[in-house]
């Protein structure tokens, strides 16, 4: 897997993320993971559902890593100009959960999530994907 530098990473916290439901720590640890759902502007039902699915699976399953900084969540309009960096830099190109293991401030892991697409019709299957990744970089 393609690791990306540190500069890409840079952008996520130069990023306002005015629409981001983030519980964070004032300055962030060194080593975390970032969670980012990538989004069109205007959004179908199941684009939506994904969003909000992707929320509450990291929310419900790491309020404490959350609470700490350890784990960061993000939504992110990849077609808003401000975010053209962020989402060249991770090749988004359509809806997509981004997950990223950050060590001494640098992505150290970049996993794009591609099952989220099947596994939106099943929702304990898609938490229980979303939270096995960001749950195995934590590690």
């Amino acid at each position: 897997m393609r690791l990306f530098n540190a500069g890409v990473l840079l952008v996520v916290a130069a990023l306002s993320f005015a629409d981001t439901a983030t519980l964070q720590a004032a300055e962030p640890p060194s080593d975390r993971v970032v969670v980012m759902y990538f989004h069109r502007t205007v959004r179908c039902p199941t684009c939506q559902k994904m969003g909000g699915y992707a929320q509450e699976a990291v929310r419900t399953g790491f309020a404490e890593e959350m609470k700490s900084g350890k784990v960061e969540l993000h939504d992110v309009d990849f077609q808003n100009p401000a975010n053209d960096a962020l989402a060249k830099g991770y090749k988004v190109e359509g809806p997509t959960l981004v997950v990223v293991r950050v060590n001494g401030n640098k992505a150290a892991e970049v996993r794009k999530l591609t099952e989220i697409w099947v596994k939106v019709r099943d929702k304990q299957s898609f938490f229980d994907y979303v939270q096995s990744n960001v749950r195995e970089l934590l590690k």
